[in-house]
């Protein structure tokens, strides 16, 4: 049989959790990587920072999207030489995986099911990236 955990703190008041903001369950400080970053190099970031996903931007530094490890996992299974020639750029999902830090919790989860991706970058007004979702971070959400 498999236990179930049941809480017995009694559940905090406030606003429901799906509408909370971006800003309110992310991550922050982001690390980022250039956009004409090889992957390989993204690679080794994501090792040495102990991250699976880097927040990518541009030559102004706005946001332009996110890499997942799991692309790199990817991009490698198809043709191992890739890691050293591709850009981190080339394989951004379209739309891009960025919200503001207005951003509705709701509207975040639904992006990122409608996507099929586990994390959004959020970016300021400026397209400058502030922070990022990961499904982590909703699950941290969900279980607080």
């Amino acid at each position: 049989m498999k236990a179930i955990y049941v809480d017995a703190r009694p559940a905090r008041p406030g606003r429901k959790l799906t509408a909370r903001a971006a800003a309110d369950v992310m991550s922050s400080p982001v690390a980022s990587v250039s956009q004409d970053t090889v992957l390989g190099e993204a690679l080794r970031m994501m090792v040495r920072l102990r991250q699976r996903h880097l927040v990518v931007v541009d030559g102004d530094g706005r946001c332009v999207g996110v890499l997942a490890d799991r692309t790199i996992a990817a991009e490698w299974a198809h043709n191992p030489a890739s890691l050293s020639v591709r850009r981190v750029g080339s394989t951004l999902t379209r739309p891009p995986a960025v919200v503001g830090p207005q951003a509705k919790v709701l509207d975040v989860a639904r992006f990122m099911r409608a996507t099929g991706t586990d994390a959004v970058a959020v970016a300021d007004a400026g397209g400058q990236p502030v922070g990022i979702v990961t499904g982590t971070d909703l699950v941290a959400l969900l279980a607080a």
